[in-house]
């Protein structure tokens, strides 16, 4: 089979996530598909199906949300230690020059739009091993693969055995011209165990590299990491936002029927019912025809005059105002923040469909990149530097505020030794009261001036 060969679930899936990709593109991209969002109401008729197209409304819903979810998640920064032979990567994760942090939003982006993100832990070849690697000052990056790259993959067991990624190169044509084209590096187990990477083009292998760990060992596991919505492995997962990118593709849809109602009935139409009056005595007391307006008039012989217009409340307005309150309701349970004191009893509750939320994401995105890192690691140094790296996104995706009351109750607490005061100040951080960057060394400074100067 040729390398272009797709996994049975490619497609399947990738039906699902272009439509969230779509509708987080907004109204361009859905229009682009024509037919394939908004059916046409009359096919012998390509004028008005244009003109249909042309009026609907796309209402930006899931562009919206995507934003409000990353905007929630990164509100602050993740908890990040890493030891100091990737200490570089906190500023250059991916070897040009973008933030490790940059680099998850990137990773929550991708997995809340198409279900699931691909990251490779790569490394510069190297003969020798890392001595020589560090004389030419090669490093570890990590390499984000979005969902519609990932062509194919297949496990033997428990073990990851290959990865197909789609990837793009420049063509010289001309001194103003490059062609792009497709190559695909597949990343694959040998008939040993160990870990191959493979570049092909046109079908045929044109690169081929056994990377090895710092110690000189080649690697007996794949370094690529799935994320997904539900779960980290290589299965794809419905996309965060399915459920709200058909909603608001069925609202475009009652959009266009309603903007094409009001544009054939919504305008006041002249209605003269001429009574006894015939066709030819209309036609000698109005030769000019009628023409609407104050300083106009028309005659008739008995009969009368009347403007005939639709009322403003129909049912297509009605479905859309339906649409935007599931919009809403599907929003705030994805952006549900779970707490702390959650009992185990109640997680365990939980179906799978109501697990997969924001908070869900971002453990997945946290453990994901952690594992990255621990890769990276092992490709830099052999010493054991695993109890050295942390990588959480925040948790808390807006202020959980306290009231007055239960501040008096806090302060009483530490009044009466129940609590420390670390405490109180770990908890007015959570609830907004108190800045989470500010330490408790800076505030009994500050309190300590204060005092002073009263």
């Amino acid at each position: 089979m040729p390398v272009e060969t797709l996994h049975p679930d490619y497609e399947r899936h990738e039906k699902k996530a272009r439509r969230v990709r779509d509708a987080v593109e907004g109204s361009d991209a859905i229009k682009r598909r024509g037919t394939e969002y908004l059916p046409n109401p009359d096919p012998d008729d390509p004028d008005r199906y244009a003109n249909y197209k042309m009026r609907a409304l796309w209402l930006g819903v899931t562009k919206r949300t995507h934003d409000g979810m990353l905007g929630a998640v990164f509100r602050k920064k993740p908890e990040a230690e890493l030891p100091t032979v990737i200490e570089y990567m906190r500023d250059d994760a991916d070897g040009s020059g973008m933030s490790l942090t940059q680099f998850a939003r990137g990773a929550v982006s991708d997995t809340a739009v198409n279900g699931i993100h691909g990251v490779l832990v790569d490394y510069p070849e190297a003969e020798d091993g890392l001595t020589q690697e560090q004389a030419q000052g090669l490093q570890a990056t990590l390499r984000a693969y979005p969902w519609p790259t990932i062509t194919n993959w297949r496990r033997d067991g428990e073990q990851l055995a290959l990865v197909v990624l789609l990837e793009h190169y420049d063509v010289r044509v001309d001194e103003f011209q490059v062609s792009r084209e497709k190559q695909y590096r597949v990343l694959s187990l040998d008939d040993q165990g160990y870990y191959v990477q493979r570049v092909f083009r046109h079908n045929e292998e044109v690169a081929r590299s056994e990377p090895r760990m710092a110690n000189g060992e080649r690697w007996p596991f794949i370094p690529f990491q799935f994320i997904g919505a539900g779960n980290n492995d290589e299965h794809p997962d419905n996309p965060l936002l399915l459920d709200i990118a058909d909603v608001n593709i069925g609202h475009y849809r009652n959009s266009a029927d309603l903007e094409e109602a009001s544009f054939i009935v919504g305008q006041p139409m002249f209605h003269v019912d001429v009574g006894e009056t015939s066709t030819q005595e209309w036609k000698d007391l109005n030769p000019n025809g009628v023409t609407v307006g104050a300083r106009r008039g028309i005659q008739t012989k008995g009969g009368k005059v009347e403007l005939v217009q639709a009322e403003e409340r129909n049912l297509p307005l009605k479905l859309m105002e339906q649409k935007e309150a599931q919009m809403l309701a599907i929003g705030a349970k994805l952006i549900e923040q779970r707490g702390g004191n959650e009992r185990e009893e109640a997680v365990k509750a939980r179906t799978g469909a109501e697990n997969a939320n924001l908070s869900t994401l971002a453990d997945n995105v946290s453990d994901g990149l952690e594992n990255c890192l621990e890769w990276a690691a092992l490709f830099m140094t052999s010493a054991d530097v695993f109890d050295d790296i942390t990588f959480r996104l925040n948790q808390e995706f807006y202020e959980q505020g306290a009231d007055p009351q239960m501040v008096m109750a806090r302060i009483q607490e530490v009044d009466r030794g129940l609590i420390a005061k670390a405490d109180y100040r770990a908890w007015r951080r959570k609830t907004g009261g108190i800045d989470p960057d500010r330490t408790d060394e800076e505030i009994d400074a500050e309190v300590q001036t204060g005092g002073t100067e009263l």
